[in-house]
């Protein structure tokens, strides 16, 4: 009866997912003037306006912000983007965990009652934390091929150079790289970073950042 609930599962997924989709992407995207390739899929996700979701990108139970947009191959689970925020292709959060301290056994057939790899030997699950959620901040810029581990949050305004592997929190417009990212500089001085985080740009509307887009070019322009 197991194999035959999977399958049955299995087929209503993909029913979904080649006839039912297409049409509720179309509805996503004029609802909230956004941009959706082929191939891409949102599960539980809220687009909050004007977003860009690249080709076979796949996010669940996440959200993304205003003006914000992810390339293509990304895959983004429990993960809440902020405002105006830039993520490259192929960037992937690492969710999931094994009981590694004191269990002996770390398969999930030894833990988990619910048969992830088609069996189990226990019939109540071992006791583990919850997902944790990843967040990333507004106006952050993930080049290519980052993975972020499950939990994780990325300040505003912070950078992570392509590659790089984010196992700890990020400081707001710091600057990082390598396996595992390291802080290498900051975008700006104190000053200016304790004033970007006063003017949190990236909340005011749309008619604002028009009326003072020649600012932006300039940070010294933009505090005075």
């Amino acid at each position: 009866m197991g194999l035959i609930k999977r399958k049955i599962e299995e087929s209503g997924s993909i029913l979904y997912r080649f006839w039912v989709w297409p049409m509720v992407r179309i509805i996503k995207e004029i609802g909230t003037k956004s941009i959706m390739k082929s191939g891409s899929y949102l599960i539980r996700t809220e687009l909050k306006g004007r977003n860009f979701v690249g080709k076979n990108a796949f996010l669940k139970d996440s959200s993304l912000g205003f003006g914000s947009y992810v390339q293509s191959g990304c895959d983004l689970v429990n993960t809440d983007i902020g405002r105006y925020t830039s993520i490259g292709s192929d960037v992937k959060t690492v969710i999931g965990s094994h009981p590694v301290d004191g269990h002996v056994a770390m398969h999930p057939a030894f833990y988990t009652s619910r048969s992830v790899t088609g069996f189990s030997y226990v019939k109540d699950d071992l006791k583990t934390e919850p997902e944790k959620r990843t967040s990333v901040g507004s106006d952050v810029w993930i080049g290519n091929d980052v993975r972020i581990m499950g939990g994780v949050s990325i300040g505003d305004g912070a950078v992570v150079g392509a590659g790089a592997l984010v196992t700890r929190d990020l400081p707001p417009f710091s600057v990082n790289v390598g396996v595992p990212a390291k802080t290498i500089r900051y975008r700006f001085s104190e000053d200016e970073i304790r004033a970007l985080k006063e003017e949190a740009w990236w909340d005011k509307d749309e008619a604002w950042i028009a009326s003072n887009i020649d600012r932006f070019s300039d940070i010294r322009e933009f505090l005075k």
